[in-house]
């Protein structure tokens, strides 16, 4: 294969580089074979775009068999954003390429393959996840479409956390995400869940925590993490997770650096806004406004979101209220670990709301009491929305 300089805005100290080096372990696809599976990238085919690029649907023939097809995402990655984040360091975009390539588990997206046409532009293809994001059945909810049920939301909370804690204990290195939002969780159609993520903070520093000086690293630019929802479920939607600055925790924009306790902070974002069904772009702030009804004596059941129509155990959106707060704590270290955030989310995801049972809580009675209210408020009370 002839050596090349990936993207015509950068070029490494070292030369050209073959990519080759470093993505041997997925598949380089010919652009042609993109174009026929996108009909040339065909508007009607479009399924999302950013200002970080375009995301078309594809079908691939494989091996080259007419009757063997796979449906994919295929994204154009936007070339000056990639400047902006690499600045010529093709080996370091190759490498985390290699690093998502090389994760495989039920809760995240599998990176296919990639491929860079004759004008040095760069399209990666992932796995096709039918259902789309939590962002457009969440936020974006189409009117011919039912709202997520309490069920449906707690198994998408405790599906992502599952993917994350992969990435953080089971993945060699450790993985950082990085950017946690809802259009980066995508949901297919089976029993697990998904998660998405297309982008990168610009010159951040990855690192485990704890002072730890191993080496953690980064998949935020081309890591896709998947939901699914179980097959019995008829209100199958699906969510996607996204960076943005008011997304990350504070430590971030004090030193821009990324841990897995910044992942921690991002999380319990998404995970208020799946119980209140608030945008966290929205001012006030969403973690400003939860901090400021809850400590000053709102009742919490008034924060759930109104497209529930209270249709939820008031025990369990306690537990998910109480869990949001201790990942959006301002200190890194007064955090959960992820371990702790799976067991709290898989006991809620595996209680099933009836609503038309009576609700008893771990106290053996009807409602939540002042004191653990008051407990409430106190976790509250160390929020961190100044960011």
């Amino acid at each position: 294969m002839p050596q090349i300089s990936i993207f015509r805005f950068g070029r490494s100290s070292a030369g050209n580089i073959d990519a080759e080096d470093y993505t041997s372990s997925i598949t380089k696809f010919k652009f042609q074979e993109l174009a026929a599976a996108t009909k040339n990238f065909a508007a009607e085919l479009l399924l999302d775009e950013e200002e970080y690029g375009r995301t078309f649907k594809g079908c691939l023939n494989l091996s080259g068999q007419k009757s063997s097809s796979q449906d994919v995402a295929i994204r154009q990655v936007d070339e000056d954003r990639i400047y902006r984040i690499y600045r010529g360091h093709e080996q370091t975009m190759f490498s985390k390429i290699r690093t998502c390539s090389l994760l495989h588990h039920p809760n995240i997206v599998d990176l296919i393959g990639y491929s860079i046409n004759d004008k040095n532009q760069m399209f990666l293809v992932y796995e096709f996840m039918p259902l789309g994001s939590l962002k457009n059945h969440l936020h974006d909810l189409p009117r011919n479409e039912n709202p997520l049920d309490w069920n449906t939301r707690m198994k998408i909370a405790a599906g992502t956390a599952k993917g994350l804690k992969y990435l953080h204990d089971r993945s060699n290195p450790p993985v950082v995400h990085g950017n946690i939002k809802p259009s980066n969780i995508l949901i297919g159609e089976g029993p697990e869940e998904y998660w998405s993520d297309d982008e990168s903070k610009e010159e951040a520093v990855l690192a485990p925590q704890g002072g730890d000086t191993t080496e953690t690293d980064n998949a935020g630019d081309f890591l896709l993490l998947k939901e699914r929802i179980p097959e019995n479920d008829e209100s199958g939607y699906a969510r996607l997770f996204s960076r943005q600055s008011y997304r990350q925790a504070p430590e971030f924009l004090e030193y821009f650096i990324l841990t897995q306790q910044s992942d921690i902070y991002s999380f319990g974002l998404v995970l208020l806004e799946l119980i209140s069904g608030r945008i966290a772009e929205i001012k006030p702030r969403l973690v400003e406004w939860a901090k400021r009804k809850l400590v000053y004596g709102k009742e919490f059941t008034a924060l759930a979101d109104p497209l529930l129509n209270g249709h939820y155990p008031e025990q369990g959106l306690y537990q998910a209220f109480s869990l949001a707060a201790e990942c959006l704590r301002r200190e890194d270290v007064s955090r959960p670990r992820i371990g702790y955030v799976v067991t709290v989310l898989s006991n809620l995801a595996s209680e099933t709301y009836d609503p038309n049972a009576i609700q008893i809580n771990r106290a053996g009675t009807l409602a939540i009491g002042n004191n653990e209210k008051e407990k409430l408020r106190e976790l509250w009370q160390h929020a961190s929305f100044d960011i």
